[in-house]
């Protein structure tokens, strides 16, 4: 299991775009990503509102939106009922209590309605604060060589293109989740074609989340030894 030691030992290197000749590059420009905090969770495990939970000084949600913005997205949205001191825009589920799911489909039809070409929509979880800018540049990149980006064996965070597969699997997937049928974010992107960043050695410890009180614990003590 990955530990936040990793996070000071060995640092990401950016991957993205390695297959791609720099005529290439620039013929897939980005016009704008978006990034979206999934926070509509109810943090049972936690017994407190993990986005309000604060590392070096910093709330969870804030470090979240800090990390989407240096990533280089335009806008950064809230998927869950707004939080204090929130100023961004928040985007109710449309199928409430499905979990990060139902958060992901609301933000990909919302973004949608206005965008006259496809965007590409970045999600993290509000409870991994290691995510590193580097790396969710790679996720934005390598989107846009099919329908969107992940990395192997883990379905979040995750960049997805507004294409009209990606739409109608949501529309799909919708129906599913309002007639009360549980909806898995891997069973959703299932039917998609991704680009899978391999999740090498310097990845696993950006990825670590909290979801208990002792796990959030450990995380402290573990980044305090680090500096």
């Amino acid at each position: 299991m990955a530990t936040a030691s990793g996070y000071k030992a060995m640092r990401y290197v950016p991957t993205a775009l390695f297959h791609m000749t720099m005529n290439q590059k620039q013929s897939t420009a980005i016009t704008e990503s978006i990034g979206v905090v999934l926070a509509g969770g109810k943090s049972s495990r936690m017994g407190r509102d993990k986005a309000t939970l604060e590392l070096a000084g910093v709330p969870l949600l804030h470090r979240a939106r800090n990390v989407l913005f240096a990533a280089g997205c335009s806008r950064v949205l809230l998927s869950g009922s707004p939080r204090p001191n929130w100023s961004d825009e928040a985007v109710p589920d449309l199928a409430p209590e499905s979990g990060p799911v139902g958060g992901i489909i609301s933000a990909l039809q919302s973004a949608s309605t206005t965008a006259t070409e496809p965007l590409v929509l970045l999600f993290i979880p509000v409870d991994t604060p290691l995510l590193s800018p580097d790396l969710l540049q790679d996720l934005i990149h390598e989107a846009y060589e099919k329908d969107g980006c992940a990395i192997a064996d883990t379905p979040l965070p995750l960049a997805l293109r507004t294409t009209a597969n990606v739409l109608e699997q949501c529309d799909a997937t919708l129906q599913e989740l309002i007639k009360g049928e549980s909806v898995s974010v891997r069973c959703f992107l299932n039917p998609l074609t991704l680009v899978h960043i391999p999740q090498s050695d310097a990845i696993k410890p950006l990825l670590i989340n909290v979801n208990t009180p002792n796990e959030w614990e450990s995380l402290n003590r573990e980044l305090e030894n680090c500096t």
